[in-house]
């Protein structure tokens, strides 16, 4: 598993001449996902400590999501040679 500081240098190296209206797409899609999180967990009437909870465990899996398969699958297949 990548550590914290890995992440960030292969955002670096996949973000070279990267269009900066794809990073702000980037960070939208992160929120409509917690978005349709927060949705469901009031949808299933939760009291407000659980509503904070769910959406609270499900930050890291989907921020981590969007990364493992924006920044490091692309670089995982380009070092093992499959692009």
């Amino acid at each position: 598993m990548a550590g914290l500081m890995d992440v960030f240098l292969m955002k670096e190296r996949v973000n070279e001449g990267t269009n900066p209206i794809f990073i702000i797409l980037e960070k939208a899609s992160i929120l409509i996902a917690l978005l349709i999180v927060l949705v469901l967990a009031i949808a299933l009437n939760l009291p407000d400590w659980g509503i904070g909870i769910l959406v609270g465990i499900s930050l890291g899996p989907i921020v981590y999501g969007h990364y493992y398969f924006i920044y490091i699958r692309p670089l995982r297949r380009r070092n093992l040679g499959e692009d």
